[in-house]
């Protein structure tokens, strides 16, 4: 989920209703195609790296899907030894599309398929564009992009204070009972391992999240707070996902320093890199910390990344620094081990809190739930994450 501001909600549902057809005009002007013209393209032998960029965009993000192809595909270096593909679901003409250099056009968007109208929060769909992206670009490795709106780890159910029904992907087009994704389908979902996954979408940097996801990929980018729009940097995201070693410390640091120029309520960022290997560490330590005895109140005072009000998304190292001191030296070390980049403004913004930032006054880079007796749905969803199973 990404935020946007003047009036959250109502900016949202004024938003122009692009459709994907814009998109696929876009690619056909760049690539000097008609709309029907076949993708001719011959599959390339095994490139050194793959990456999607999955744009569950069937909500209010439609926009979302033709400024991010537009960008992506101005900006790509002809010399990438690479493939980059980009699912897009506006509800009307799914696609997958692949952005690359062609020397007779340059650089060109190019349609390799067009799926029937589709739930893009389904994990089947997400499963399907997968196995499609290796079938059609076979690579060496694979990283990955989410941009939707998205709560972590907790259940569509959750209404209050959640401001929409979703999870991790959110398709308001869908005629399915469910247009969302629980955090533990979308782990399942996923076929083959990742070098990285990017989630471009809010409160996604949890540790909850992390560990539901460490045998997936080496590498978790995502940020514990609401994301700003516009997101990431896409202009220049490209070249460090390319490098033979990605460069995720460089995608987070841009994110943070387009931020941390801007000004007023958009001076608003968190986001990390998490190391997966570092995981289990933390969660040896992390489970002597878990079973000490707390009260409600001295929650009401740690740092917390919550929508609006609410107390959720603890910071990690808040957590333990307030309640096992002793031990959090021992728990700083494996933290530094396993979160590799880490930065924050001074404040950030939620749209729960409309025309406020709050401050921050501690960021370990990773947020961490604590049932909580006002909160019985998400205790319940909780007590299932591989991360609570951990701190039995």
């Amino acid at each position: 989920m990404q935020v946007e501001f003047d009036n959250y909600y109502k900016a949202a549902c004024l938003k122009s209703r692009l459709s994907l057809y814009m998109v696929f005009m876009l690619a056909c002007l760049l690539s000097g195609c008609e709309p029907n013209e076949p993708y001719t393209e011959a599959i390339p032998a095994s490139a050194q790296r793959t990456v999607l960029l999955y744009l569950g965009v069937d909500n209010n993000f439609r926009p979302e899907a033709q400024q991010k192809i537009e960008t992506l595909t101005t900006n790509w270096n002809k010399n990438t030894d690479g493939n980059l593909l980009v699912y897009a679901d506006d509800g009307d003409r799914p696609a997958l599309i692949h952005i690359y250099h062609s020397k007779p056009k340059g650089n060109v968007a190019d349609t390799l398929t067009i799926y029937p109208p589709e739930n893009s929060a389904n994990p089947q769909t997400f499963t399907r564009v997968l196995n499609d992206v290796k079938a059609y670009r076979p690579a060496q490795s694979y990283g990955l992009i989410v941009l939707s709106h998205a709560t972590g780890w907790l259940p569509a159910e959750m209404s209050y204070p959640t401001p929409v029904l979703r999870s991790v992907i959110l398709d308001n087009g869908t005629s399915e009972s469910n247009n969302y994704m629980e955090l533990s389908d979308f782990a399942a979902a996923i076929p083959y391992k990742l070098d990285f996954i990017i989630f471009d979408a809010c409160f996604m940097g949890a540790v909850e999240v992390c560990y539901e996801l460490k045998d997936k990929a080496d590498y978790i980018v995502a940020s514990p707070a609401e994301v700003v729009s516009p997101g990431f940097v896409y202009a220049s995201v490209m070249q460090h996902l390319f490098a033979p070693q990605a460069d995720l410390v460089s995608v987070a640091r841009e994110f943070y320093e387009y931020y941390n120029n801007r000004s007023g309520l958009y001076r608003s960022a968190t986001v990390s890199v998490v190391k997966t290997a570092g995981l289990d560490a933390v969660a040896a330590i992390f489970k002597g910390v878990a079973g000490q005895a707390r009260n409600d109140n001295m929650l009401q005072n740690l740092q917390c990344f919550g929508y609006g009000t609410q107390k959720i998304y603890f910071d990690l190292g808040d957590y333990v620094q307030q309640l096992l001191p002793e031990q959090y030296t021992d728990f700083q070390t494996a933290l530094d081990n396993c979160v590799v980049y880490k930065a924050h403004t001074d404040s950030y913004y939620s749209a729960g809190k409309p025309n406020t930032l709050t401050p921050i006054r501690a960021f370990s880079g990773m947020s961490v739930y604590v049932p909580q007796a006002g909160y019985p749905v998400a205790n319940e969803a909780y007590k299932k994450l591989k991360w609570a199973k951990r701190m039995e």
